[in-house]
C-alpha cells in the first residue's frame, strides 16, 4: 500500500516555488533535513496551537535539474491545489505536471498547467460495480471520471480513454511516461544517499 504524490514545476530555484506558495496557502514551520523524514507535522508540537491539525508540504529539488519537486498531502481532494497550481504557471510563466496514484484502491489523477491554464486533466476514480449481463457476472472497479484535455495531449495512452469507462492505466511506470513525455528529465545526478534534501513546510489549516 502506498500514495504518490508528486508535483513538478518547471523552476530551477526551489525558493521561488517557496515565495509563490506562501502567497496562496498560510505557511507556518519551514525546516530543512538531509535525509528524508516522514510527514510529521500532523501531531502536536510547541509551536502547533491547532490540535495537531495542521498538514505537510515537501519541496525538493532532488531529481531534476530544470524541475522543482512538491509533495502536497491531498486531503481536501485531488482538485483542491488546481487554481493556486493555474496562479503559480501564470505568475512564473512556467509548466507544472501534478501526478497522483493510490495503490491500494488504483485511483491516480495527471494533470498540466500551462501559464496560467489547465490544459490537461486525468483522473481514473474508484468505484466498485458488479454487473450481470447474460447470467455472467463481471466485476468493474475504476473509471475515467475526468479526461479533460486528453485529445490533444503528447501522451498518446490518454487520447483513447473514455469518459464513465473502466479503466486501469495510471501506475508508476505511466506517470514516469507521462513526465517524460512532457518534457521533465531525472538529470539531476545526486548522489541518492548524501546529496538529497527536502524542505518541509507546514501548511496551516486556521
Amino acid at each position: 500500500m502506498a500514495t504518490h504524490s508528486q508535483t513538478n514545476i518547471k523552476c530551477n530555484d526551489v525558493q521561488t516555488v517557496v515565495i509563490e506558495l506562501k502567497k496562496y496557502l498560510r505557511i507556518g514551520r519551514e525546516i530543512w533535513f538531509d535525509d528524508r523524514k516522514p510527514w510529521f507535522y500532523n501531531v502536536p508540537h510547541e509551536e502547533n496551537s491547532f490540535d495537531g491539525e495542521n498538514l505537510t508540504i515537501v519541496v525538493s529539488k532532488n531529481l531534476s535539474k530544470d524541475w522543482v519537486e512538491v509533495e502536497f498531502d491531498f486531503q481536501f481532494g485531488l482538485y483542491f491545489f488546481d487554481e493556486i497550481l493555474k496562479q503559480i504557471s501564470k505568475n512564473l510563466n512556467t509548466e507544472i505536471l501534478l501526478t497522483y496514484y493510490q495503490s491500494t484502491s488504483d485511483e491516480g489523477r495527471l494533470a498540466k498547467f500551462k501559464n496560467g491554464l489547465l490544459e490537461l486533466s486525468y483522473i481514473e476514480e474508484y468505484r466498485y460495480d458488479i454487473v450481470i449481463e447474460n447470467d455472467l457476472q463481471t466485476i468493474k472497479s475504476n473509471f475515467v471520471a475526468d479526461n479533460f484535455g486528453v485529445s490533444g495531449s503528447s501522451f498518446e495512452l490518454l487520447k483513447n480513454t473514455k469518459l464513465g469507462e473502466e479503466s486501469l492505466i495510471i501506475d508508476y511506470d505511466l506517470i514516469n511516461d507521462f513526465n517524460k513525455s512532457e518534457g521533465w528529465k531525472g538529470d539531476s545526478e545526486k548522489d541518492f544517499f548524501t546529496e538529497w534534501n527536502y524542505l518541509h513546510l507546514e501548511q496551516l489549516k486556521k
